[in-house]
């Protein structure tokens, strides 16, 4: 998949400040989702792809296959090892305010908290997911919020144009 960047409220500098090879990493993620039908499965390549890379989850995608799917090379590993390594408090969007949202993905570098948030559903969605890195980041937790959208999913998903309306993207 082709990747572009947007940086809001920070560079590429201030990344590679949290950790030299954090840009590079999830570059090269998003770079290595292929072609697919349906955003659950999107969702479920990049749940493979991140947790190889040692971050924590909020929850293990829908209908997430045994293994990953062609097009995902990655050293075999089984899901229960990825549940035994997860720390979901990684992924706590706030930790002062009865709100349970969590982001999606959640990692540390040298205690800075990096969360990913992959979003192929509706725009609101999108927009509580900004809400959620702007609380962390407001309870001093969360030291870059990483949204992923699609660029153009009407075009991605042109053989289900109907199915995609309202869906977030950038």
């Amino acid at each position: 998949m082709k990747c572009e960047q947007y940086f809001h409220n920070c560079s590429k500098e201030y990344i590679d400040s949290i950790d030299a090879g954090l840009f590079t990493e999830i570059v090269e993620i998003v770079s290595r989702l292929p072609k697919r039908d349906k955003q659950a499965e999107i969702n479920q390549d990049l749940f493979w792809l991140l947790t190889a890379k040692g971050w924590s989850y909020d929850t293990v995608p829908a209908g997430l296959p045994a293994v990953p799917r062609k097009g995902i090379d990655l050293e075999f590993f089984s899901l229960p090892d990825i549940k035994r390594a997860s720390n979901r408090a990684l992924c706590r969007t706030t930790t002062t305010i009865e709100a349970t949202w969590h982001s999606d993905f959640g990692k540390e570098y040298i205690g800075q908290l990096v969360q990913v948030e992959a979003q192929f559903g509706k725009v609101e969605s999108m927009f509580k997911d900004f809400c959620g890195f702007r609380i962390a980041s407001c309870e001093r937790r969360l030291a870059l919020g990483i949204e992923i959208v699609l660029q153009e999913p009407a075009k991605y998903f042109s053989h289900r144009k109907n199915a995609v309306g309202g869906m977030a993207y950038f």
